[in-house]
């Protein structure tokens, strides 16, 4: 008896089995156990049975940079308190609602939204959806600068005071390679003009070095916020392992990141002060060899010089952007002659990598997380609205119902 039967579907697998126009696929304990062309057998039972109609069935969105939980709350509902985590819960369903089966979070000490580490991690585990927490330190560039860090809610501080100990803390904490550290001042979403040192560099190569080698000796890949090239170089010099914006960095960098397996992931619209990744500089690095996954920075304004999106400059783009955000990268891959294959894998697989890089890749085949959505329409390619994917199904349970 297997829990989910998937029949009259168009699968996308996104492995080597490509597209299968008409088959079926089968889940039992939250894992993949058949992807076959053609019917099911009359005698194949299982608890849930859906009739694709045609849809398509293909692996679920990955966004693996967001801010739900943290400073989003009070960006988008005004909390505090005991209310900002029902605030982030708000933001994380509607992630799921938007197709994403699994994402990238982060914990950056706000200095008023002043929630523990353990607060994030056990919201995190009862979670349907797979949430990859990053904790770390945060410099903004303001005057005077301000830090503040996972380690130590609720303060911010105009010195660096952290010491071997928070750096090891945030190490142990951290299930996946985000923002765990900014190697730029960020402006976050303040006005460029009210941050004179955004995109100044925040630490020596010596301090940075330090940080990634607790990081790496405690067994854990280390993540940055990153603009332009000066401090790509740093990064990559002292061993981290995945850009987070990567923004205005040059093809000699990227030829680099290539040699050194530096992941990057794409925000493309904004995140720093400089101007965000374009679609053609994301292909040009995809060409380059560079590991890439595109991401949302959820909750963020567009960045003024991001002038391949049409949203208004006070629009605080979420998880139900996330395939407005990623369209004109996925669209221009494929004029470029790119696969629709290769290039649906930066909203999918290749997110998934960066959250879980131990783990086989999460197409669709035997053996792989039964974490799906289905269909009427490819979504970042042919379409960026979240009411087009009629089911969303995470461990081989049916979580949003569109049918």
């Amino acid at each position: 008896m297997q829990d989910l039967l998937i029949s009259n579907a168009q699968i996308w697998t996104l492995d080597y089995s490509g597209v299968l126009e008409k088959g079926y696929l089968t889940a039992k304990d939250g894992s993949i156990t058949a992807v076959s062309p053609g019917d099911p057998p009359d005698t194949l039972q299982a608890k849930t049975k859906v009739d694709a109609q045609g849809q398509i069935l293909m692996p679920g969105l990955v966004d693996c940079h967001t801010h739900l939980m943290e400073y989003a709350t009070s960006e988008v509902h005004k909390t505090q308190g005991k209310a900002q985590a029902m605030a982030g819960i708000a933001n994380l369903l509607l992630a799921l609602q938007s197709g994403i089966v699994a994402l990238g979070e982060h914990h950056l000490g706000h200095p008023v939204l002043a929630q523990p580490m353990e607060v994030y991690q056990s919201i995190a585990r009862d979670m349907p959806l797979t949430v990859g927490l990053a904790f770390g330190s945060c410099w903004l560039g303001f005057e005077p600068k301000v830090l503040t860090a996972a380690t130590r809610p609720g303060q911010a501080f105009t010195q660096d005071i952290l010491n071997s100990e928070d750096y090891e803390r945030m190490a142990d904490a951290s299930d996946f390679a985000g923002e765990n550290l900014f190697l730029n001042y960020t402006c976050a979403n303040a006005p460029l003009a009210a941050v004179p040192h955004a995109g100044e560099t925040t630490l020596s190569q010596e301090k940075l070095q330090e940080i990634v080698d607790i990081f790496h000796h405690r067994g854990k890949r280390i993540g940055a916020h990153i603009e332009g090239d000066e401090s790509a170089r740093m990064f990559i010099k002292a061993g981290g392992d995945v850009i987070h914006h990567g923004h205005q960095i040059s093809p000699e960098v990227g030829a680099l990141m290539a040699e050194k397996q530096v992941q990057l992931v794409v925000t493309p619209l904004a995140g720093t002060s400089k101007r965000p990744t374009s679609p053609q500089e994301a292909y040009a690095f995809y060409k380059q060899g560079v590991f890439l996954a595109l991401a949302s920075d959820s909750y963020i304004l567009p960045h003024p010089e991001a002038t391949w999106y049409d949203l208004a400059p006070d629009y605080l783009a979420g998880s139900a952007d996330f395939l407005t955000v990623c369209q004109p990268i996925l669209q221009y891959f494929i004029q470029q002659g790119v696969s629709r294959e290769e290039s649906l894998r930066l909203i999918t697989v290749n997110g998934r990598k960066i959250l879980r890089p131990q783990e086989p890749d999460a197409t669709l085949a035997p053996g792989r997380p039964a974490d799906m959505i289905l269909c009427e329409a490819l979504p970042g390619i042919e379409t960026t609205s979240p009411e087009d994917i009629r089911l969303v199904i995470i461990r081989g349970q049916v979580q949003v119902n569109r049918m």
